[in-house]
């Protein structure tokens, strides 16, 4: 019995960091040297790119190129700046945004992110009409409300620490206000994915939000909890990129 050995030796992988909200972003550029859709990538609050890594490698190996980036105030360490204001988040994703359109093999922009950046995500896509699609992962409407009597959401303001700047409770209030207007993405189409064993943001919390946005949607359950729903999302939205016909490069330059 053979195996067959995957070639991936054509995946470049680029070091790239771009001005946004009065410092620097830094993030991972990851594409096969050829025109496809460019999938930017939001990671969740005291988390950092490293989180939807995995994702965009698999973005790419599939044919598309993606763009993973980390917040400003995350990443302890490695960020520019404080987050000073949770709206710089979006400021920042527009900026990635921005930036993904500059690189050369990038045809296309669909933005995509989990929990918190998912909603930036939306934020994001509401200003930048250019963007094509949306990816939501593992987010939900109603966060703050929950804080005073939900432990596991006030367990965020146990990883304050993580981020450099402002509070989860500032972040969550202004997340809140990107989803709840999830329906003025539309006719641009959506990925919804929830994560069966998600403990943090419930799989009926994500379908509540599926339900309140327009055509076209879709949703997807998948075997995951909160921290690795990203990474196993990867099939699914593979999946969803190319049935939405979102272009892709085939082969290897």
């Amino acid at each position: 019995m053979s195996v067959r050995i995957r070639d991936l030796s054509h995946i470049k992988i680029d070091d790239v960091e771009f001005p946004s909200a009065d410092g620097t972003v830094r993030g991972l550029f990851y594409h096969s040297g050829r025109e496809a859709t460019c999938v930017v990538l939001c990671h969740g609050y005291s988390s950092a790119k490293h989180n939807v890594d995995p994702l965009a490698y698999h973005l790419a190996t599939e044919g598309y190129s993606s763009l993973a980036f980390d917040f400003q105030g995350h990443k302890l360490g490695c960020s520019s700046r404080p987050l000073p204001r949770a709206d710089d988040l979006v400021a920042n994703a527009l900026d990635a945004i921005a930036f993904a359109k500059t690189r050369k093999f990038v045809k296309g922009v669909v933005i995509g992110g989990h929990s918190m950046g998912a909603a930036t995500a939306i934020g994001a896509a509401l200003q930048a009409p250019e963007v094509e699609g949306v990816i939501l992962i593992s987010t939900a409407r109603h966060r703050a409300a929950r804080f005073s009597s939900d432990g596991l959401v006030s367990g965020l303001i146990n990883r304050k620490p993580y981020v450099d700047g402002v509070g989860p409770e500032e972040i969550t209030a202004v997340m809140d206000a990107h989803t709840a207007r999830v329906a003025e993405l539309t006719p641009r189409p959506i990925l919804f994915v929830a994560g069966s064993k998600d403990a943090l943001v419930a799989p009926s919390a994500t379908k509540q939000l599926f339900d309140e946005a327009g055509e076209p949607k879709t949703y997807e359950l998948i075997e995951a909890n909160h921290t690795d729903s990203a990474e196993r999302a990867r099939f699914v939205i593979t999946r969803w990129l190319k049935a939405t016909g979102f272009e892709y490069a085939t082969k290897g330059p």
